[in-house]
């Protein structure tokens, strides 16, 4: 029974794990829709999670991300994905052992803004706020220091809500089919 229940999660995950990483090689393609494709694939990490534990879904985030490195065209969109699915991986595990509200507002909350300082610190010492500041409005927009922290920190925080509720919004409408999928 436990071989078999092995076989099916790697099976399963082989497979999610590409429909992920088509996820993030068609991110680089789509320009236009490579949040959604990256949001999508980090929610595949959910689903696998769900269904197979903590241990499985970390290394499903793993093996996609590697996988990504290899075959996407834009290596920085798999640094994404793995930060989308750091956040999916903790929203599920706070899921599995029913965690009030609250609680997991503030532990997600918590999680989701230490991803964000990190991925600053990335921006600031691998590529430069530099390159961010390209265009004309955000150069204006850049001159009023305090206007300009107070839009990204609203936006920041507007992003993390949107992705929280579309991501909880996806488990309850779709979690279900495909956990009847691995199942069968």
């Amino acid at each position: 029974m436990q071989l078999h229940l092995k076989t099916k999660e790697i099976a399963w995950g082989g497979m999610l794990m590409a429909l992920a990483v088509i996820f993030i090689v068609l991110s680089g393609v789509i320009e236009a829709s490579s949040m959604f494709l990256l949001a999508a694939a980090a929610f595949l990490a959910g689903i696998f999670q769900r269904r197979f534990k903590t241990r499985a879904g970390a290394a499903f985030v793993a093996g996609t991300f590697l996988a990504g490195l290899i075959l996407a065209p834009q290596k920085l969109y798999c640094f994404t994905f793995a930060g989308f699915s750091v956040y999916v991986l903790v929203a599920e595990y706070l899921r599995g052992r029913k965690t009030s509200f609250v609680a997991g507002m503030f532990i997600k909350g918590l999680c989701y803004h230490i991803l964000l300082v990190i991925a600053l610190v990335m921006v600031k010492y691998f590529i430069g706020f530099e390159a961010l500041f390209q265009e004309g409005w955000i150069d204006k927009l850049a001159g009023v220091p305090l206007l300009f922290v107070a839009a990204i920190i609203a936006a920041a925080e507007i992003l993390w809500i949107v992705f929280d509720r579309a991501y909880i919004y996806f488990q309850d409408r779709y979690g279900d089919i495909f956990g009847r999928w691995l199942d069968a």
